[in-house]
């Protein structure tokens, strides 16, 4: 496809539809425990300019959070200054899959994807991942096809910002090189352009050493993959039920529709070719997923994230011929589903039903239901009245996400006290005893007080969450 002011027309009008779809009512799902730590990161090297790698003490690449504390100076709300990181990144998405294909039609699949749609709006690091994985398969592409040191080192930044971004930006780096080989078998005499790109990207991930926590990454990817060792004794285990819980992902947020859409095929055999460029897209899709399933000791959504491109690319090829005029009406019916799913995320979160892997955005204490709401109860009394608040946890869903809604606010200190607690803590009873407003916000499934010690607070805000539980202010 020729890129002409028709075309150049029709994508605008593409990427007008995919900002609408995603920055309205961006803030419709409450902030959850993995959002609320990294946007409270961006808030800290925001402020202090020595802190900048902070997201290393937690073993985290703090690319995105250095993004996020420059879209803090311009957007007030923290959780949308966030979000749209993600936003812009999965737009960055949607038009690389046109440059990749030469056809609108895997931007309008992305569109049109729940998997797409639901996690271009949190304000995670793993879209920003995915636009630097299919940018690198569009440049390893351009690279194999024209060996240039030019693009060899622009490979070679993108891959770098990959690894400043995730740890899973380790298979782009060994999926360019295959990408070379097998797009032009001849290009092995040339293999020095991709290597040069492997360099480039080594260093500029090594900058993480001016960081003094820089070995935590090593440590804490510990916590999230198996050492091969240990896979070789049980290569089944985690890969069977991994395997089933990506099923069970796709069922929801790609749609069976969708995943049967390939027996198409059979209908359309002579117009479809399995040429090298559907190899790659394949190897780029299967080979990560295949690593993650038979790898991971947690296993969600967000992990197989970096994947969806390659997979949208592999859905479009095979139902190209489908796109035109004639057979627009099938392709319609593929996604009436997921356009269902789409209005459910956006309109209404509260009741959604999450594959199980993913219950986390909307229930249990990782969700952030009424944690807005108790912000600005606190906020309006500190106006009146120096606040403490003491919040259930140290780290994550609280305090973090009462942090990001009142980090400014000179008269309001929020700080975590643990889970379960059975007593009102010592320091909450001194600030009380020395004039503060001094507040508990639990939920209550984790709140083992005593019931004399719950006569002497009064209840404040309730905020029912969908499982049940409950997000409870109280206040000495």
């Amino acid at each position: 496809m020729k890129i002409n002011l028709k075309n150049s027309l029709i994508l605008i009008i593409i990427c007008v539809l995919f900002l609408v779809s995603r920055i309205w009512n961006l803030n419709s799902l409450p902030v959850f425990g993995d959002e609320a730590i990294y946007i409270r990161w961006a808030q800290i090297i925001k402020s202090v300019d020595t802190l900048r790698f902070i997201p290393l003490t937690d073993g985290k690449q703090p690319l995105f959070m250095w993004f996020n504390a420059i879209s803090l100076r311009f957007i007030s709300d923290p959780l949308i200054s966030g979000r749209l990181i993600s936003v812009f990144s999965g737009l960055g998405i949607l038009i690389t899959l046109f440059l990749i294909s030469h056809s609108f039609l895997p931007s309008l699949i992305y569109i049109c994807l729940p998997f797409a749609f639901f996690f271009d709006r949190l304000a995670t690091a793993d879209t920003l991942l995915s636009f630097f994985g299919v940018f690198s398969l569009y440049l390893s592409l351009k690279l194999a096809k024209f060996p240039r040191y030019d693009l060899s080192m622009l490979l070679g930044v993108v891959l770098g910002l990959a690894w400043l971004t995730k740890s899973p930006a380790i298979y782009f780096i060994v999926l360019s090189l295959l990408t070379f080989i097998i797009y032009n078998p001849n290009n092995i005499k040339k293999l020095y352009f991709p290597f040069l790109s492997v360099f480039i990207a080594f260093i500029i991930y090594n900058l993480l050493r001016l960081g003094p926590a820089f070995a935590q990454i090593a440590l804490r990817n510990k916590d999230y993959i198996w050492p091969l060792t240990e896979v070789l004794k049980h290569p089944l285990d985690p890969l069977i039920p991994h395997l089933n819980d990506t099923l069970s992902i796709y069922k929801f947020y790609l749609s069976i529709p969708l995943l049967l859409s390939p027996l198409l095929y059979f209908l359309f055999k002579k117009k479809i070719k399995f040429n090298s460029l559907f190899f790659i897209y394949s190897t780029w899709y299967i080979l990560p997923l295949i690593a993650n399933t038979a790898l991971a000791k947690v296993f969600t959504a967000r992990y197989i994230l970096f994947t969806l491109p390659p997979l949208i690319l592999i859905f479009s090829h095979i139902l190209q011929p489908l796109f035109n005029k004639k057979n627009f009406y099938i392709l319609l019916i593929l996604f009436i589903p997921n356009l269902w799913h789409i209005y459910q995320i956006s309109f209404y979160p509260y009741n959604l039903k999450l594959p199980s892997t993913d219950t986390g955005y909307i229930v249990d204490w990782t969700s952030g239901w009424g944690i807005k709401e108790a912000s600005e109860y606190l906020i309006s009394r500190s106006k009146e009245a120096n606040v403490i608040v003491g919040t259930e946890g140290a780290f994550g869903t609280l305090p973090d996400g009462l942090q990001i809604y009142t980090n400014d606010i000179p008269q309001l200190t929020v700080f975590g006290v643990g889970i379960n607690i059975e007593q009102i803590p010592d320091k909450l009873i001194d600030a009380k005893n020395f004039g503060d407003e001094v507040y508990l916000l639990f939920n209550s499934s984790r709140l083992k007080l005593s019931s004399a010690d719950i006569s002497t607070l009064t209840l404040v805000k309730s905020i029912l969450k969908p499982d049940g539980d409950a997000l409870l202010l109280y206040r000495l």
